[in-house]
């Protein structure tokens, strides 16, 4: 018996009808609480208006009545009479007392429903002659109940100010007490009653909705276990469950079919053991032929090695050319500019103006010469393409592989997949091998260099840093490393211009370059380059 309890507290159905019962119980509960709490709120507020209506028509009385000559109340006994029509001992409105206006804060009994000895008619009713409109308050009654005390202002007629005095009127509220209480006693009779009810029905539905179909559905999958492939969930429903069984016969029906595959599968397998051989010979084959493309790949990395070599030493000389050129033409036109003041003399012999002009000559052809090296170095155009950093990493990171081997170098990378840049390609194998050559230079011991990206959405570019854990930029130097021949690096080791050309390419491209010393050591290089536009 205790096994059997234990097995159903396991169950799903156990758990459901705990849950649900729970559920429903607080809320049945609540909703039972809600009623009888509004119900009292809904008999306060009725009471309320009872008493305050009753006191505005004993204030429609007073004004019919008031003596417009006297200014003061006409016949005092009818007034007693009507409010004893409104009130008495049997019915909810027990009393009701009427006062007079007899000073500024005073006031003085005019008349009441029950006996005026029994009117409390305190010093402090004078305080309200100043109300604006009907004034309730909830009291305790010598008697143990609780009832509405109200005081209403008496209204002058058309033409008088102030208030001609007060009315209260009492409520007793013992009536409706005792019916809220029986209300409350019948709710709490009838309360359990309701929730063993909620809990037989939620009961009977959670076996019929859930408890029967699962035990069908364990039953089919342990027949299926057993080795009966016709085991069968006999359930027709569009809920959850019934897609379950659904499921499940589905996978039965697959679980055959697999079966009567198994052979067929096992000949087949057979007869491929047959041609295994050739298919050996064949894959044999083709590792051939990749270990030929890989040999054209390396030749072609040497190729482009070569390639990239000749371009940073042609970058170099390009730098030369035009810091000469610059140097050079500076002077030249000075001189020349002299020479044209020296001709505009008249008074020149004619052998000095001949080897003026032999001067001038030869100027020009220097003149000549130096724009000619100009336009040899004059900036290319941009072929502009869509390039992968990874890949482009990648291919150089196999030309430094022997150079990073030898100096015990490691280079990492962490460029995003998507990470495509609208570059010239070649100006951008240039700008890395740099960028790379001058950290290599500051790990002579060897380090770690780094590259990585992230996108810049705002400006449809890239912010691509290159950091290494080398000997590091003195600070001071920092804002110098771009000017053409300005170097760190000891006599015979450097020209000045790597850094000067990689921040030629990048402004070609549209971005900027910066350096700053890394935390712990070594250098940083953050620049931009454009992204691929979108089409």
């Amino acid at each position: 018996m205790t096994h059997r309890v234990l097995a159903w507290i396991k169950s799903l159905h156990a758990k459901l009808f705990l849950l649900t019962a729970l559920v429903t119980s607080v809320v049945t509960i609540l909703v039972a609480a809600s009623i009888i709490n509004n119900s009292r709120k809904e008999m306060l507020l009725y009471t309320k208006r009872l008493a305050i209506q009753s006191g505005l028509a004993v204030e429609s009385e007073i004004q019919q009545r008031w003596d417009l000559d006297l200014r003061d109340f006409k016949d005092p006994e009818a007034l007693g009479e009507f409010l004893q029509t409104l009130s008495g001992e049997d019915r909810v409105i027990f009393q009701i007392d009427v006062f007079k206006r007899v000073g500024d804060k005073k006031v003085a009994l005019v008349t009441s429903s029950v006996a005026e000895e029994s009117v409390d008619a305190g010093t402090q009713l004078g305080s309200y002659l100043s109300l604006q409109s009907p004034q309730p308050e909830l009291v305790d009654l010598n008697t143990g109940n609780q009832a509405w005390k109200v005081y209403l202002p008496i209204r002058s007629p058309r033409g008088h100010k102030g208030n001609l005095g007060i009315i209260r009127v009492y409520c007793d509220l013992e009536h409706w007490e005792s019916l809220w209480a029986k209300n409350l006693r019948r709710t709490y009779t009838i309360l359990p009653f309701i929730l063993i009810g909620e809990f037989v029905l939620l009961w009977v539905v959670l076996g019929i909705v859930v408890s029967d179909p699962v035990r069908a559905i364990t039953a089919a999958m342990a027949r299926l276990q057993q080795g009966h492939p016709d085991a069968k969930a006999e359930i027709q429903r569009a809920d959850e469950l019934g897609q379950i069984a659904e499921s499940f016969n589905t996978m039965a029906a697959e679980l055959r079919r697999a079966t009567n595959e198994k052979e067929f599968l096992i000949e087949e397998i057979r007869g491929l053991n047959t041609h295994l051989q050739d298919r050996i010979d064949l894959a044999l084959a083709e590792l051939q032929a990749k270990n030929q493309e890989l040999e054209q790949l390396v030749e072609r990395n040497t190729v482009l090695r070569d390639e990239l070599g000749q371009q940073e030493r042609m970058a170099v000389a390009g730098q030369l050319t035009a810091a000469f050129a610059h140097e050079v033409g500076t002077p030249l036109n000075l001189v020349n500019a002299h020479l044209q003041l020296l001709h505009s003399q008249t008074d020149l012999p004619e052998r000095t103006r001949e080897r003026l002009n032999l001067i001038q000559s030869q100027i020009e052809r220097v003149g000549n010469i130096v724009r000619r090296l100009l336009g040899l170095v004059r900036r290319p155009q941009l072929q502009q393409e869509a390039v992968s950093l990874n890949t482009l990493l990648a291919e150089l990171h196999r030309l430094w592989i022997p150079t990073f081997s030898t100096r015990h170098i490691t280079f990492a990378s962490d460029i995003p997949e998507d990470c495509t840049l609208w570059v010239d390609q070649k100006q951008m194998e240039q700008l890395f091998i740099n960028l790379v050559n001058n950290a290599m230079d500051a790990m002579p011991s060897g380090g770690l260099i780094k590259a990585s990206a992230h996108s810049l959405p705002e400006s449809s570019r890239w912010q691509v840093t290159l950091e290494d854990n080398g000997s590091g930029i003195p600070e001071e130097l920092l804002p110098m490393v771009f000017r053409p021949m300005f170097t760190t690096k000891p006599e015979g080791k450097g020209t000045g211009l790597g850094l000067s050309i990689c921040r030629e390419i990048i402004r070609v491209h549209g971005g900027e370059i910066t350096t700053e010393p890394r935390e712990g050591g070594g250098t940083r290089m953050l620049f931009t380059l454009p992204a691929m536009p979108r089409l």
